[in-house]
C-alpha cells in the first residue's frame, strides 16, 4: 500500500484545527468565569447553539427558524447590551502580561484578621454604617470603577475614616482584594427580594452583589450595629464574638495552609 502524505498532512491540520478551537473555548471559559455576567452571556450563547443543532439534526422547521432569527437578531442585541463586557474582554485578550495572586504569609493574615475585625466591632458599637467586600474567584472590576480607587493597605483606621459619615466615600462600599483595599464609595445594584423595612439600603445592595457575584459581603448597620454577612443571596446575622471565627470561615484564607500540615503529618 503506497504512502499518501496528503492524508498524514489532513490528518495533522485537523489536529491543529481541533486543539486551536479547545484552546480558545478553555482561554474564553477561564475569562467567563470571573464575571457573573458575561458568564450568563456564555451559559446563554451555548444554550442557543444547542438548541440549533437539535433542531437541524431532528428537522424541527419552524423552530429552527425561531433559532435562526433568534441568533441572527441576537449577536446584536448582545453587542448593543454587553458592550462593557466586551470591551473588557477584548482588553484582556490583548494583555500580554500574566497576573499572578501575591501569597500571602500566615502571619500577615492573622494581621490582617485582626485590622478586619477591629474595624468591623468598632463601626458596630459606633452604629456606624458600612460595607466591606471581599473578592473571591469572580472579578468585581466592574463595580471597582463606580467607585473611588484608593489601593491602600487593609488598616482598621482605614475603614473608620472611609466610613466615617463626614467623608464624602462613607457611602457605597469598600472592595478588597487580597490584601489590599482597592477602591471606596463602590456600588452596587440592588436586590429585588421582598425585604423587611428594618433593611436598608446597604442590605439591599449587599444582597444584590451577592446575588451576581461570589463575593462576601459584610454589612454593618447604622440603625442597630448589628453585623450581616450576605453571600449567595442571603443575610445572616453574625455575633461580634463570631465575627473572626464566621470570616476564617468564609473567607478560607489559612485552608491552605491547613491541608500542607495535614499531608506533611
Amino acid at each position: 500500500m503506497p504512502f499518501d502524505l496528503s492524508i498524514v498532512i489532513d490528518v495533522i491540520r485537523t489536529i491543529i484545527d481541533l486543539t486551536a478551537v479547545c484552546f480558545i473555548l478553555y482561554y474564553l471559559i477561564c475569562m467567563f468565569k470571573t464575571n457573573m455576567k458575561t458568564m450568563q452571556l456564555f451559559k446563554g450563547v451555548m444554550f442557543v447553539l444547542i438548541l440549533k443543532f437539535i433542531t437541524s439534526l431532528f428537522g424541527l422547521t419552524t423552530l429552527n427558524y425561531l433559532v435562526d432569527t433568534i441568533i441572527t437578531w441576537g449577536v446584536l442585541a448582545i453587542i448593543i447590551i454587553f458592550q462593557p463586557e466586551i470591551r473588557t474582554l477584548l482588553e484582556k485578550m490583548g494583555q500580554t502580561k500574566v497576573d499572578q495572586k501575591k501569597v500571602i504569609s500566615n502571619d500577615e493574615k492573622e494581621r490582617l484578621m485582626d485590622e478586619l475585625v477591629i474595624a468591623i466591632t468598632t463601626l458596630s458599637k459606633e452604629q456606624t454604617g458600612a460595607l466591606i467586600t471581599f473578592e473571591r474567584e469572580q472579578s468585581l472590576l466592574d463595580y471597582i470603577n463606580t467607585g473611588t480607587k484608593i489601593n491602600a493597605d487593609i488598616k482598621s483606621e482605614l475603614f473608620l475614616t472611609v466610613f466615617w459619615e463626614g467623608t464624602p466615600l462613607h457611602d457605597g462600599a469598600a472592595i478588597i482584594q487580597g490584601d489590599r483595599v482597592v477602591c471606596a464609595a463602590a456600588f452596587y445594584p440592588p436586590t429585588n427580594q421582598d425585604l423587611s423595612p428594618r433593611y436598608g439600603a446597604r442590605h439591599r445592595a449587599a444582597l444584590g452583589i451577592s446575588e451576581i457575584t461570589d463575593s462576601l459581603t459584610v454589612v454593618v448597620s447604622e440603625e442597630t450595629g448589628t453585623i450581616s454577612f450576605a453571600v449567595n443571596g442571603e443575610l445572616r446575622k453574625i455575633p461580634a464574638k463570631e465575627l473572626r471565627a464566621s470570616l476564617v470561615t468564609e473567607l478560607k484564607w489559612f485552608k491552605s495552609e491547613e491541608k500542607e500540615e495535614m499531608m506533611n503529618e
